[in-house]
This record gives structure tokens, C-alpha cells and sequence, in this order.
């Protein structure tokens, strides 16, 4: 059975929350299958790393490494890249970097 974030303890919350409130409904994006999803939908994996809620989303190598970020805090770090993103975005959509490479 899947363990999600929103089953978690406040303290444990505090070690694993990707965004900066640590809120169930705030909105996260995985760089790997450039989809977002709420905080509270991401799976805590067996190595202690959050892990995309999307079951088809395959990381490539090592499980450890980090592929989730604050919706809103790579929105602004990737500035132009992510400008025609929404302000909320929505479950299930694919996000892509203006400019990126594929």
C-alpha cells in the first residue's frame, strides 16, 4: 500500500514537504513526466524520497534523485521558460518549458 504525504504526521511533513508551507494542497511539478499534482498526492517512497503521484511516471536511475519541485517556486525560477504556465495548474496536464529541449 501507498504511503502519501497527507497521511503523515506534522513532524514527518517538516522532513519530506517539497513546498515551502508544507501544505497538502499546495501544487508541486515533477521534472520528469512535466506534470503537476497536489503536495498531498505524492507518494513517500521506500528510500525516503517524495515521489511523483502519477503511475505511469518513470524516473530515470536512481530513485534519490529529485525530481519534484514547488509549483510556484520553479514557476519563478524558470521565468520565461514557464511563463504561459497558469497560476493553478491542473491535475493530469503536461507542463512543458518553453525553449526546452526534448
Amino acid at each position: 500500500m501507498k504511503k502519501l504525504y497527507r497521511d503523515l504526521t506534522q513532524e514527518a511533513k517538516a522532513s519530506y514537504g517539497i513546498t515551502e508551507d508544507r501544505n497538502d494542497e499546495s501544487w508541486v511539478y515533477c521534472t520528469t513526466c512535466d506534470r503537476a499534482m497536489k503536495q498531498g498526492d505524492c507518494i513517500v517512497g521506500e528510500h525516503g524520497v517524495m515521489q511523483c503521484a502519477y503511475d505511469d511516471c518513470m524516473p530515470e536511475g536512481n530513485l534519490a534523485f529529485q525530481s519534484l519541485y514547488g509549483w510556484d517556486a520553479l514557476q519563478q525560477e524558470l521565468g520565461g521558460e514557464a511563463a504561459h504556465w497558469p497560476e493553478k495548474p491542473e491535475w493530469g496536464k503536461r507542463y512543458e518549458r518553453r525553449g526546452a529541449s526534448s
